[in-house]
């Protein structure tokens, strides 16, 4: 946690001397505002284009329980390692 600092310098916490420029500070959109089309916009738009459309009945797979999952695969490598140890067993003889 201790060492290089993310920062170069620490920021300033006093107020700046010379005030802000009139229309440089935050303000409020209006209505009349047209939106700002970014890049990240645009990315996803070229990402919708290239997705498939899904059909309205079009579901993914139904996946078996959680239990059932985790259950087969802690059993399954349980009987994996009895095998590694009856083999280690018989060639240790």
């Amino acid at each position: 946690m201790f060492g290089t600092p993310a920062l170069s310098s620490p920021p300033s916490l006093r107020k700046p001397d010379t005030p802000l420029a009139e229309g440089s500070g935050l303000r409020l959109a209006g209505d009349d505002v047209a939106a700002v089309d970014s890049p990240v916009h645009a990315l996803q738009r070229e990402l919708a284009r290239l997705e498939p459309p899904g059909e309205e009945g079009d579901s993914p797979r139904e996946k078996a329980p959680g239990w059932l999952r985790v259950g087969m695969t802690l059993t399954i490598s349980i009987m994996l390692w009895l095998v590694i140890i009856q083999i280690i067993g018989a060639l240790w003889q």
